[in-house]
């Protein structure tokens, strides 16, 4: 599994032009694997960068806590897959083939402990700027997603690309807004820092 996801990450069209010419059928529950993946990554790092240690109990509350954003890309890919009546594999193989372009999010989230700790910024300032590569790294393969698993035009292409960037920096920002205290607290924290 892991070696299709780094040739999708590195290779986005190619590789799914021949994931697509074996056409192997993908069960619903087959599905979930991928995204399963996601959410160990998730119950991992988030227990890491709060107290600098894992265990079950914390690993299980990171991942019923955010679980949910793994659960709205989901939805998301099921709409993005759904707008295109060109696409050329069948509603399960096209999730599972969405999710195979986890890996730029996934080592993102991998790096964060490592990149919170040894940096001189402050953790926040650190999240928020690391984002950026997994983001731009995203456009491209759900681009090349598009247009070689939807069938879609490289305007359809584009457009889905750039709707679904829009969200998930939306969610995300979100998501960052609430978990540093809500938005009073970001907006204190951005007016401490302008001052200094």
């Amino acid at each position: 599994m892991f070696s299709t996801e780094l040739h999708v990450a590195l290779g986005p069209e190619r590789t799914y032009r021949e994931l697509l010419s074996h056409n192997a059928p993908v069960a619903y529950w087959e599905t979930l694997l991928r995204p399963a993946t996601i959410l160990l990554a998730i119950g991992v790092v988030i227990p890491m960068m709060a107290i600098h240690r894992v265990t079950l109990r914390l690993a299980g509350t990171a991942v019923v806590a955010w679980g949910f954003a793994v659960a709205l890309e989901f939805v998301a890919a099921s709409c993005v897959i759904a707008s295109a009546s060109s696409r050329r594999a069948g509603m399960a193989r096209a999730i599972d083939l969405w999710f195979a372009g986890h890996l730029p999010f996934s080592l993102w989230l991998l790096m964060l402990p490592i990149a919170t700790t040894s940096l001189s910024l402050p953790a926040f300032e650190v999240i928020g700027l690391t984002a950026l590569v997994p983001l731009i790294w995203t456009v491209f393969i759900v681009t090349a997603f598009c247009r070689t698993v939807l069938g879609t035009s490289a305007a359809g292409a584009r457009w889905r690309a750039a709707i679904h960037l829009a969200v998930v920096i939306i969610v995300g920002s979100t998501l960052f807004i609430i978990s540093a205290g809500g938005g009073a607290a970001v907006w204190s924290y951005t007016l401490r820092r302008i001052a200094e």
